[in-house]
């Protein structure tokens, strides 16, 4: 009978003990916690991540530099309108004899609408062989005249298609550097929340050894006292062990996810950033996305995605193209009149204007050449025509694919929030499993072996818990990219 109440005495003074010391790490462990959570000075939130990445980050840098090449693309087009300035100068003296003396000077002005070009000049041919036909005046002659294309090139040439298509290629340069930034973007979150959770499964797998830690020195002092057998102190071992081996894994992965992190980090002269050792990632933001986001996300997409934006595009310029070709299968007939006068004596005041209708002097030319067969003309119409199908199918290809993707990324964000839902009850109800079994080994109703194992398995659903929170916030990530955006 009194070895009887010696041993309930033992049993009452170890379960006090173990619910005292249990109830003293887990307030030291939530005090810890509500201190980590306070001090917001040390979170790095995914929002001053991502106003980081899209200021400094070279490759965002890399794509704004394609509106800027457009832009070159563009001026480069305008230059085929630029006024030009000739200047030729051609003399042969041979044997004390000018043979002839030949200065033109032209400045020609291109004109957008009708493909016209405007000149005036002064040219001054002289010399001792010099037929009348190419013959001037002494002191020269000036001209005025302009150059008409009249059926092939009127309506559009080659120099005004060129021009369009450069505008338009300001706007597949931006499509471009948005479907760069999305990439980017895309990338940059995956690693954010990688980060997050490596972070959040170093502190689980922390708090796993550290639980393991105590209750290897409270199965000491139990056996120490008789109310436990030797073997349990091995297994606490073990298992405190296994969790040691488990916290030096999740600590080098924690390492690593923020080495990744900082490649994305740049300061504004473009020097590399290291994450600061304090640095901690925000919490899995609450908000959901509601049943009205996914059509919204539709829309956005068949209006805004890059990838349909850039088909529509070359659609454009390979509409110009084709008026181009059109505009080929004309013949050519160019008419150009010159007036030639005495300008320069005008403007000197050595003589004055003539009056009348028509100039007393101009020089005429006609121009007109039509291939037979237009085979060459034909040929690359249809080619362009040929495109054209090519870019419209590959358009509703583009087209159908978004849509689907979108779908699909909306199925795996809707479908991932209930599975976080599910495993936050699962987490739940096995914690109070594990209080069970905890109350149940105190008295020594249950062995070591079995809270173990309610142990392990709740950290397992934890992990898993915050692994789910990482890819639902990865998913929301997918789906932006996969509607031609990269936030909200």
């Amino acid at each position: 009978m009194n070895i009887l109440k010696k041993n309930s005495s033992r049993v009452c003074f170890g379960a006090g003990l173990l619910k005292s010391l249990y109830l003293l790490s887990l307030f030291f462990l939530l005090f810890q916690q509500a201190q980590a959570q306070t001090d917001t000075s040390k979170v790095f939130s995914y929002y001053d991540f991502y106003d980081l990445v899209v200021k400094n980050h070279p490759v965002l840098r890399q794509a704004n530099t394609l509106p800027n090449q457009a832009k070159a693309e563009l001026l480069m087009a305008k230059g085929g309108f630029d006024p030009k300035l000739d200047v030729n100068f051609d003399r042969k003296y041979f044997e004390n004899k000018a043979y002839f003396n030949f200065w033109d000077n032209q400045l020609k002005i291109p004109v957008y609408w009708g493909g016209m070009d405007i000149k005036a000049g002064f040219e001054r041919n002289v010399g001792d062989v010099l037929g009348t036909d190419i013959r001037t005046p002494i002191d020269g002659l000036s001209y005025v005249g302009v150059n008409i294309p009249v059926l092939q090139r009127f309506v559009i040439d080659e120099r005004r298609a060129t021009l369009q298509n450069a505008r338009i290629f300001q706007n597949i340069a931006e499509a471009e550097r948005v479907k760069m930034v999305n990439k980017l973007i895309l990338s940059a979150a995956k690693e954010y929340w990688s980060w997050y959770f490596a972070y959040r499964n170093y502190l689980l797998i922390k708090e796993f050894q550290d639980f393991a830690a105590q209750r290897f020195q409270l199965v000491i002092k139990r056996v120490t006292q008789g109310d436990l057998p030797a073997v349990d102190t091995a297994d606490a071992q073990v298992t405190l062990l296994d969790r040691r081996v488990l916290f030096e894994q999740a600590t080098v992965e924690l390492q690593n996810a923020r080495l990744l992190l900082s490649n994305y980090l740049w300061d504004e002269k473009g020097n590399p950033l290291e994450l600061p050792e304090n640095a901690l990632p925000q919490a899995s933001p609450a908000e959901r996305i509601d049943g009205t986001k996914l059509n919204q996300l539709l829309e956005m997409a068949r209006q805004r995605h890059p990838e349909i934006q850039k088909l529509d595009f070359k659609n454009q310029q390979l509409r110009i193209d084709e008026r181009l070709g059109k505009e080929m299968l004309k013949p050519r007939f160019d008419v150009g009149i010159s007036s030639l006068n005495y300008m320069h004596r005008y403007i000197t005041g050595l003589e004055m204007p003539k009056t009348g209708t028509f100039p007393p002097f101009y020089k005429l030319n006609v121009d007109f050449s039509m291939p037979l067969l237009f085979r060459k003309e034909r040929g690359k119409l249809e080619t362009i025509r040929i495109k054209q199908l090519q870019n419209n199918l590959e358009l509703q290809q583009v087209r159908r694919e978004i849509n689907n993707d979108v779908v699909a990324a909306y199925n795996d964000v809707i479908n991932l929030e209930k599975q976080i839902i599910n495993q936050q009850l699962a987490v739940e109800r096995q914690t109070q499993v594990l209080r069970a079994d905890e109350q149940r080994f105190s008295i020594g109703e249950t062995q070591l072996f079995q809270v173990n194992l309610r142990e392990t398995k709740l950290n397992e659903l934890k992990v898993k818990l915050e692994s789910m929170k990482s890819k639902y916030e990865k998913a929301k990530a997918t789906l932006l990219f996969a509607a031609g955006t990269s936030e909200w």
